[in-house]
């Protein structure tokens, strides 16, 4: 008797939820391979991985880019419902939901810098004077921020990584803070894999990044939203769906 009345309850949020809305959800236009736009279309790891989840989840998704500024200035606001993938804060929890249950993907991030401009680089003491570029709106965590309180680095904010590796490469800035796959993949689209160097301690390892949903959204079911897109992301994860997707953009999964 439960398990039936179970199955009509997630029948009759399924049926609920297809008939509101479409979930509009933001992503970084700027993120290859995780997130990009081919002929058009937003494509990328993020984006099939939470289609293929709302799919799952009984529900419709429209998933548009935009850059990561504006993608952050959309989820304060309320004028979308979601955005996929972000570093979790104390700050952007202030505005956003996480779905912490399953993360959409990790990421390590490390300081690129042109072939023959390597320096030591083992703690932020050693970036004493330096200018490193970051992209707007690109949260590396609290140590980060109190290096660059401390004036221990110099911060210069680019708005995409065309700009901010053109900024390294015309000697703007001794280094920019990068996604590891990211940058390799927009380097290697620019060939300039031979002149674009990574040093090798990293700002971040592991670091978790979420789909979150706006507090400021108006739609009244978002702990159902969350719980369903959560189980279907986890259920990805187990079944080897995610590596699955992943392994269409980079073979390292």
């Amino acid at each position: 008797m439960k398990k039936g009345l179970i199955v009509c309850l997630l029948a009759l949020f399924a049926a609920t939820a297809r008939a509101e809305a479409p979930l509009h959800f933001l992503a970084d236009k700027d993120f290859a391979p995780y997130s990009m736009v081919i002929d058009g279309e937003p494509t990328g790891i993020d984006v099939d991985v939470f289609n293929e989840a709302a799919r799952r989840a009984g529900l419709e998704i429209d998933i548009r880019t935009h850059p990561l500024e504006t993608v952050m200035e959309m989820v304060q606001n309320g004028s979308c419902d979601g955005a996929l993938s972000l570093f979790r804060s104390p700050d952007r929890e202030r505005y956003a939901l996480f779905m912490e249950a399953t993360p959409v993907h990790y990421s390590d991030y490390v300081l690129f810098t042109k072939v023959g401009d390597r320096f030591p680089f083992n703690s932020y003491k050693d970036l004493a004077g330096k200018v490193i570029g970051i992209i707007v709106g690109l949260d590396l965590g609290p140590d980060f921020d109190a290096a660059r309180a401390k004036g221990d680095l110099i911060v210069k904010e680019y708005p995409d990584q065309r700009a901010i590796i053109a900024g390294l490469l015309g000697g703007e800035i001794d280094a920019f803070a990068g996604n590891i796959d990211v940058t390799y993949y927009r380097l290697n689209s620019m060939g300039l894999t031979s002149s674009v160097v990574y040093l090798d301690h990293k700002l971040l390892t592991g670091k978790p990044s979420y789909a979150v949903l706006s507090r400021a959204a108006k739609r009244q079911d978002k702990a159902e939203i969350i719980q369903a897109l959560e189980k279907a992301l986890d259920q990805m994860s187990e079944d080897g769906t995610y590596n699955t997707i992943a392994r269409r953009y980079l073979l390292r999964f």
